[in-house]
């Protein structure tokens, strides 16, 4: 599992409008947040259109999270900018070395998944910025 620095700068991102609990320009996020400009435009893009931000033009627009920090888990940013935190990709004919029994690690595999997931979608923004639910 490796996460892309995509993802990485979008945490940090969504953390910095968390903590700001304002509308942020994307040139200051960039800026104090060290994120190249482009790349945070196309970030945004991708976390407005899954609803987790919203976008206000104007001299004083900017971005800021859709709802509060609390409903906001770490695993939907995840999914949302890296598809999927741990596929599987055993054949559906998978066997064991003896050729008789299924492969056992695909049981593993699963339970590892399941263990990212449940965990990643436990694990709020207001977690990160020390906020209490």
């Amino acid at each position: 599992m490796q996460i892309s620095i995509k993802t990485r700068y979008g945490l940090q991102a969504m953390v910095y409008l968390a903590r700001a609990g304002r509308i942020c320009s994307a040139r200051e996020i960039s800026q104090k947040e060290n994120i190249p400009f482009n790349f945070l435009e196309k970030i945004f893009s991708k976390l407005k259109k899954e609803g987790l931000i919203k976008a206000q033009r104007g001299s004083q627009g900017g971005y800021s999270l859709v709802c509060s920090p609390q409903k906001i888990s770490i695993g939907k940013i995840l999914k949302t900018l890296e598809g999927t935190i741990f596929s599987i990709s055993c054949k559906k004919d998978c066997f064991s070395q003896r050729g008789k029994k299924k492969c056992p690690i695909k049981n593993v595999w699963k339970k590892i998944q399941y263990a990212l997931n449940s965990t990643s979608d436990s694990i709020t923004l207001a977690d990160l910025i020390g906020k209490p639910r």
